[in-house]
């Protein structure tokens, strides 16, 4: 005589058979979680280069700086940088503008770093920057101010190899503090002067746009 067997709780077997069907499911999410965090921790040093447009004077001013990257996830990097800018106005008076600040860079599009790919990205941040305008006369006028900025743009890194990369910018800074100017003019001799002063608290902006070559050092976690 043969006897059926019946578990003694039907509950725990249709919880069992739920979880060995599901498992598969388990097992993709956390492959997939552990293959969005392996760019996580990433860090980079690079080297740049910088042309500021755009300026309230209405020239052009060059220079050179630093920063480096650590990344907190496949899409989302973070930026710290500092820039050294010069600026030649007329000939009459020198700007140098130092940025210390830093930037969120988010990729909506392309987010693999893969040889030969372009990976876009939008940016914003927030920077301090100390400015001096000194005139070219014996006299040597100079005055200076410090502000802070928040700034937004577009950008893409370009991957030369899986650790390699240049990268372009273009973030529009926003100042916010005293407006410091330098204004060249023609005296009543015919001579060229140039006028430096510092106005009220205001906003001040300008179009920075930076090159930069980068390179993987390390992973952090």
């Amino acid at each position: 005589m043969y006897q059926v067997f019946k578990p003694k709780n039907s509950q725990a077997m249709k919880n069992l058979l739920l979880v060995i069907l599901l498992s598969p499911l388990f097992l993709h999410a956390q492959e997939a979680k552990e293959n969005n965090d392996k760019e996580s921790g990433k860090l980079q040093l690079g080297v740049r280069s910088t042309l500021s447009s755009f300026n309230h004077d209405g020239t052009n001013g060059y220079g050179v700086g630093g920063q480096f990257r650590l990344k907190f996830g496949s899409r989302l990097n973070t930026e710290w940088f500092a820039d050294y800018i010069t600026t030649d106005i007329s000939g009459l008076a020198r700007r140098i503008d130092n940025h210390i600040g830093w930037a969120v860079q988010f990729y909506p599009l392309n987010n693999e770093i893969a040889k030969g790919k372009f990976t876009p990205f939008i940016a914003a941040g927030h920077c301090f920057d100390y400015t001096n305008i000194t005139k070219n006369t014996s006299d040597g006028l100079s005055l200076r101010r410090w502000s802070s900025a928040v700034h937004s743009g577009l950008g893409t890194h370009y991957n030369i190899t899986d650790k390699f990369d240049v990268s372009l910018s273009a973030l529009y800074m926003m100042h916010l503090g005293k407006n410091i100017d330098a204004q060249p003019f023609e005296d009543a001799q015919g001579n060229e002067q140039v006028l430096i002063q510092v106005s009220d608290l205001g906003l001040e902006g300008h179009l920075l746009i930076s090159l930069s070559l980068n390179v993987y050092i390390a992973d952090l976690w």
